[in-house]
């Protein structure tokens, strides 16, 4: 009788099954309500520290979850966390309320002081209880750099991308094969 080895699975199977876990879902929703706070800060600065405030309860929520998750009890993980999140609004919170508010600040800078206070956050969660999270916390940062860049060069970045679409779009309609015929031959006549 034969023994067969278990299947190996490959590094990409072993990846998605991970990400498809409750980490990795929270680590999902993290980075998307991310991109879109990316479309707020360049559509209406002045709303965008008010959704980068609102984003902590949900981002600390989230980890808090996964901490009690993880132990399934309400233990030092979890209490960590709260605290950490807690901290993270704080600072936030005494960012606006005592730097900006000393001296007058556009919307756009307060906005992006908050995300950076929200990407530190994330990063050290990620350090403390799931890797994922500081992915997300390094996606934030990079939202800050292209924000910042963006907002000062938005109308070349428009052009920018306008023209990848349309170089898309001739690629497209040029060099696409297009599907094979499953006529078949006309037959000769006899």
């Amino acid at each position: 009788m034969e023994q067969h080895e278990p299947a190996k699975r490959s590094l990409i199977e072993g990846w998605v099954d991970f990400v498809k876990g409750p980490a990795g879902i929270a680590a999902g929703v993290m980075a998307l309500l991310a991109l879109v706070g990316t479309a707020v800060t360049l559509a209406n600065a002045s709303w965008a520290r008010t959704y980068w405030l609102m984003l902590v309860p949900i981002y600390g929520a989230l980890c808090v979850y996964e901490a009690w998750r993880r132990t399934g009890e309400f233990g030092n993980i979890v209490i960590r966390q709260v605290l950490h999140w807690l901290s993270v609004a704080a600072a936030m919170i005494l960012d606006f309320a005592y730097l900006h508010g000393a001296v007058e600040q556009p919307a756009t800078t307060t906005g992006l002081s908050s995300l950076l206070i929200l990407a530190l956050g994330c990063v050290l969660a990620g350090i403390h209880l799931e890797w994922l999270f500081a992915l997300v916390g390094l996606l934030l940062a990079l939202i800050l750099i292209v924000v910042s860049l963006a907002q000062q060069y938005l109308t070349v970045v428009f052009l920018l991308a306008g023209l990848a679409a349309l170089g898309f779009a001739v690629y497209w309609v040029m060099w696409r094969k297009p599907a094979p015929s499953r006529i078949p031959p006309d037959e000769p006549f006899a």
